[in-house]
C-alpha cells in the first residue's frame, strides 16, 4: 500500500535540461505534433520495508484528460506523438486511456524506446504507428487477478483448464490418473468464468483499439490474438520484429527516437511514485516541414 503521507514529502520532479526542451519544442514545431510522455520512475522507497512504484490507475485517467485539454485549447490535436514507458495497470485505465486518446487526436504515433508493458502495449493499440527502439519493446497484455492472495495470469489459468480438457474432458472423472484428478475437482467453474472473461475482453478492447487506428478487422484480430491468446510468458519481451510479424504498422525514425530516448531516461530516476507526464504542443507560427 502507497504511503501517501510519504509521498506528499516528496522533492518536486526536476525540471528538464533546457537544451532538452529545445530538441523536444523543435520536434512539436517542425512535425507539427504535439508531444505527450508517459513515463513511470523505477520507483520510491516508501519506508524501510515500503515499496511504491507507478501503475496506470484510475487517477492517471484524470491527468491525462487535462494534458488532452491543453492541447484542445491550444488547436493542437491532429498528430500526437505517445512517448510510453510503463510496466502497465489497470485493464480499464489502460484502455480508457487509450480510447480517450484515440478519439481526441487525428493521428497517434507511439515511441517506446525502452519498454511498453501489459497495459503499456494497450496505449500502443490506439496508434496508428509505432515506433520501437533497439531496446525497446511491447509484451503480451493477459490481465493479471488475485487467486488465492497471489496475482494470477489469466491466460494461465484458462491454459490450465484447457489442458485438462483436451486430455481427460471425454472420459469419467473416476478414470482421470492423479494427480490431473485432484487438480480437475479443485477448480472453480465460478473462477473460470472470470478468468476467460476477463482474458476475452482484453482482446475485445485491443480489437476495438485497433480498429480505430487504421487496421482492417483481421489485422486487428490478428494482432490482439497474438497479444492476448499466446503460449508466451506475460514478461517476455516482444522486440520490433516480432512485433511486425504481429501485425503492427511499425515505423523508423531513429532521430526521434534518440530524443524521446533521452526524455525516459532524464525521468527514470526520479523519486516519484506515479507516472510523470511532460507535454509539449507546437507553435503554430512555424510552419512545419515534416508532418509525422
Amino acid at each position: 500500500m502507497i504511503d501517501f503521507a510519504y509521498m506528499a514529502k516528496t522533492k518536486e520532479l526536476e525540471s528538464l535540461s533546457e537544451e532538452l526542451k529545445k530538441k523536444l519544442q523543435h520536434i512539436a514545431n517542425t512535425k507539427s505534433t504535439t508531444i505527450v510522455s508517459f513515463v513511470a520512475p523505477h520507483g520510491v522507497r516508501t519506508s524501510p520495508v515500503g515499496f511504491a512504484s507507478a501503475s496506470i490507475e484510475e487517477d492517471e485517467i484524470y491527468r491525462i484528460e487535462k494534458v488532452v485539454e491543453k492541447a484542445v485549447s491550444k488547436k493542437a490535436t491532429g498528430s500526437l506523438h505517445l512517448i510510453i514507458h510503463t510496466p502497465g495497470g489497470e485493464m480499464h485505465a489502460c484502455y480508457k486511456i487509450a480510447n480517450f486518446l484515440r478519439s481526441k487526436f487525428t493521428k497517434v504515433g507511439a515511441f517506446v524506446p525502452y519498454q511498453a508493458a501489459s497495459g503499456g502495449t494497450i496505449l500502443c493499440c490506439s496508434a496508428n504507428e509505432l515506433y520501437i527502439g533497439d531496446l525497446g519493446n511491447i509484451t503480451c497484455f493477459d490481465p493479471q487477478i488475485q487467486y488465492k492472495g497471489v496475482s494470477v495470469s489469466t491466460h494461465a489459468f484458462v491454459r490450465a483448464v484447457e489442458s485438462i480438457q483436451r486430455e481427460y474432458g471425454e472420459i469419467r472423472p473416476i478414470e482421470i490418473p492423479p494427480p490431473w484428478q485432484q487438480m480437475a475437482e479443485k477448480i472453480d467453474p465460478i473462477i473460470y468464468d472470470e478468468m476467460h472473461t476477463a482474458l476475452v475482453t482484453s482482446i475485445i478492447c485491443a480489437v476495438r483499439l485497433l480498429k480505430k487506428s487504421g487496421y482492417s478487422e483481421s489485422s486487428a484480430f490478428g494482432i490482439a490474438r497474438g497479444l492476448g491468446w499466446n503460449a508466451y510468458t506475460h514478461e517476455l519481451p516482444i522486440f520490433k520484429d516480432a512485433a511486425k510479424e504481429l501485425g503492427f504498422n511499425i515505423k523508423e525514425d531513429e532521430e526521434t527516437l534518440k530524443v524521446y530516448k533521452e526524455l525516459v531516461s532524464a525521468r527514470l530516476d526520479e523519486q516519484y511514485p506515479r507516472h510523470i507526464i511532460d507535454d509539449f504542443y507546437p507553435e503554430h507560427d512555424l510552419t512545419p516541414t515534416d508532418q509525422q
